[in-house]
C-alpha cells in the first residue's frame, strides 16, 4: 500500500512539539519576545493581576502549554511562553483556522459576493466521482452551522485513514478537499443536524473560492482582514489552490489574542470596521440546529455542554442557561471560543472585557481549559473588582 503523505502543517505541528517536549519552562525564551513572565503584572491603567494560579495550570502541571496571552481591555496584561517558544513564532491552530475562515466569508457576503442563503451548488460543481442528488439542497449556512448533513466521520483515532474521512484530509490524500466532501453520501436532511465536519469547512473554502472568482483568495484575506487587524497570518492551501479553512492556519499567540479583540470589539479595529457587526452577531448566534443544549464533540474531544455558532463554539444557548449545560463551567456564560486540536483555545469573554489565547501540544491527553480559565477570570475578577456573572 502507498504511504500516505504528510502535509507541512503537521510536519511543522510534529517538530514544534519535539521542540518543546524536553520542559514546560515558565518563562520566555527570548529577551525581545515581550515582556516576561511575572507572578503579578501591572497594565498601563494601573491594575495590579496576580497570575501565580494561571501560571501553575499551565505551566507547573501536565499540560504542554507553548503560548499563553491574556488581553484585558485590548491591552496584553500577561504573556509567557514555554521552551523553546518565542512571541514572534507562528504556531498552527488546527481547527480554530475555522472561525478565520468563517470571517472571511462574512466579510465576502458583506462585499455581495454570496450569501448564507445560497445553495453551495452556486459556487461548487458537483464531483464527477458522484455525490448524493440532493447536494444542492446544502446551503452557505448549513456549511456554517456545521449542518451540511453530508455523512462525515471526524474520529480522530489513528486509525485506517480511508475509514475516517478527518484523517483523509490530515493525511493528504485529497488534491481538492472540499470536492471530496461533496461526493460523501447524505446522512442527514441540510439544516436539521448538528454533525462537527472538517470537510464543511472546506466545502465552505471551495464555495468562497469561487465567490472570489478572479481575485485571490490569500490576498483578498491580507487585505480585508489580517493587514486591517494588524495580524500576520498564514494559511496554507490544498493542492487544488483553495485554501485550507479547516485547520492549517499559522499565527502568533499574540495574533491569535488579536483575532478575538477584533470579535469583542464588535468587528472594529480603532474606527475601522473589519468584520461586518452583524457578522459578529452571527457568528455567535446558536444554529438552528443547536438550539438546545448540545453534547460536544469535536476535534478537541468531548466536552460536556455548550452550543455552537457560525464555526466558533458558544459556552451556552442563552444568557439564561443553567451552569451544568455550558461548555466550560467555569467560563462566563456569555463566552465564546475558537478551539483546535492539541489545545489550541482563543476564549472571548465579553462582560470581563477579555481575550485568552492559549497553544500548546497536548498530544497525550485531551486538552481542557476549563480550569485555565477559572484561574484567569478569578484573576481578573480579583483586580478590577468585577463579581461572578
Amino acid at each position: 500500500m502507498k504511504q500516505p503523505s504528510i502535509p507541512l502543517t503537521l510536519l511543522l505541528a510534529l517538530a514544534g512539539t519535539a521542540a518543546c517536549s524536553k520542559s514546560n519552562d515558565t518563562t520566555s525564551s527570548a529577551n525581545d519576545a515581550g515582556p516576561k513572565s511575572t507572578d503579578a503584572g501591572v497594565n498601563d491603567a494601573g491594575v495590579s493581576y496576580d497570575w501565580t494560579a494561571l501560571d501553575a495550570e499551565e505551566f507547573a502541571g501536565s499540560w504542554v502549554t507553548e503560548g499563553l496571552v491574556v488581553m484585558v481591555g485590548g491591552q496584553v496584561v500577561h504573556e509567557k511562553y514555554g521552551t523553546g517558544w518565542t512571541a514572534t513564532m507562528p504556531h498552527i491552530l488546527y481547527s480554530a483556522s475555522k472561525s478565520i475562515g468563517s470571517a472571511l466569508v462574512g466579510i465576502a457576503i458583506n462585499d455581495g459576493l454570496m450569501q448564507t442563503s445560497d445553495s453551495i451548488c452556486k459556487y461548487v460543481t458537483p464531483p464527477d466521482g458522484g455525490s448524493d442528488a440532493t447536494l444542492c439542497d446544502t446551503t452557505i449556512a448549513d456549511l456554517l452551522h456545521m449542518s451540511s448533513g453530508i455523512q462525515w466521520n471526524e474520529a480522530y483515532t489513528n486509525g485506517d485513514p480511508t475509514a475516517e474521512n478527518d484523517l483523509e484530509l490530515l493525511y493528504g490524500n485529497q488534491a481538492d478537499m472540499g470536492a471530496y466532501t461533496a461526493s460523501q453520501p447524505r446522512a442527514w436532511d441540510s439544516g436539521t443536524t448538528f454533525d462537527y465536519s472538517s470537510g464543511d469547512a472546506d466545502l465552505l473554502a471551495d464555495a468562497f473560492k469561487a465567490a472570489l472568482k478572479a481575485q485571490d483568495a490569500i490576498a483578498y484575506a491580507q487585505a480585508k482582514l489580517f493587514g486591517p487587524a494588524g495580524m500576520s497570518v498564514l494559511c496554507e492551501e490544498d493542492r487544488s489552490g483553495t485554501v485550507i479553512f479547516s485547520t492549517d492556519c499559522f499565527t502568533t499567540p499574540r495574533d491569535f489574542a488579536k483575532f478575538g479583540q477584533l470579535f469583542l470589539d464588535n468587528g472594529m479595529v480603532g474606527s475601522t470596521q473589519v468584520v461586518p457587526a452583524s457578522w459578529v452577531t452571527y457568528s455567535i448566534t446558536p444554529a438552528p440546529s443547536v438550539a438546545a443544549p448540545t453534547s460536544r464533540i469535536d476535534d478537541a474531544g468531548p466536552g460536556p455542554g455548550g452550543s455552537y455558532g457560525a464555526q466558533w463554539w458558544l459556552n451556552s444557548t442563552s444568557p439564561t442557561a443553567t451552569p451544568d449545560t455550558w461548555e466550560y463551567p467555569h467560563e462566563p456564560v456569555d463566552g465564546y471560543n475558537a478551539e483546535g486540536h492539541y489545545g489550541q483555545k482563543l476564549i472571548v469573554i465579553p462582560s470581563r472585557n477579555m481575550v485568552i489565547a492559549r497553544t500548546g501540544a497536548d498530544l497525550a491527553t485531551t486538552y481542557d481549559p476549563d480550569a485555565m480559565i477559572g484561574a484567569a477570570v478569578a484573576a481578573v475578577d480579583k483586580a478590577t473588582g468585577k463579581g461572578a456573572q
